[in-house]
């Protein structure tokens, strides 16, 4: 197979809770089978569903058998990255101690490097 790209940057700033689930579905199926770097850049709407607290996310609303919580476990577990907006975070009233286990908190220099790099496509759910 020829390379289709050197990794994946998914910007997700939708709070649309289908386009949430399929960023992070998008982002699973791209790690399990092309084995690409892949990072989701949560921010705007998006960044109150990494609050681990958040019932619509962890318990409320499941999709075959998966919550919001369960797709973003599912992706890190595959090998993919999550960052959320620190703006955002402190927005919401959250802190680092509010976000689900292996959720980092961005910082700007590395999010543009990894969005920027060369040969990642960016795809965006916004």
């Amino acid at each position: 197979m020829t390379e289709i790209a050197k990794g994946l940057f998914i910007d997700l700033s939708s709070d649309d809770l289908f386009q949430i689930r399929r960023a992070f579905e998008v982002g699973t199926m791209v790690r399990n089978n092309h084995k690409l770097p892949v990072t989701i850049d949560m921010n705007m709407g998006a960044v109150r569903f990494v609050n681990k607290g958040l019932p619509l996310a962890s318990d409320h609303v499941r999709i075959h058998g998966k919550s919001t919580h369960d797709l973003m476990t599912d992706f890190m577990e595959a090998g993919g990255s999550i960052f959320v907006c620190p703006v955002r975070l402190q927005g919401e009233g959250l802190t680092g101690d509010d976000l689900l286990e292996g959720i980092n908190v961005a910082d700007r220099d590395v999010t543009l490097t990894l969005m920027l790099e060369d040969g990642v496509k960016t795809l965006s759910y916004g």
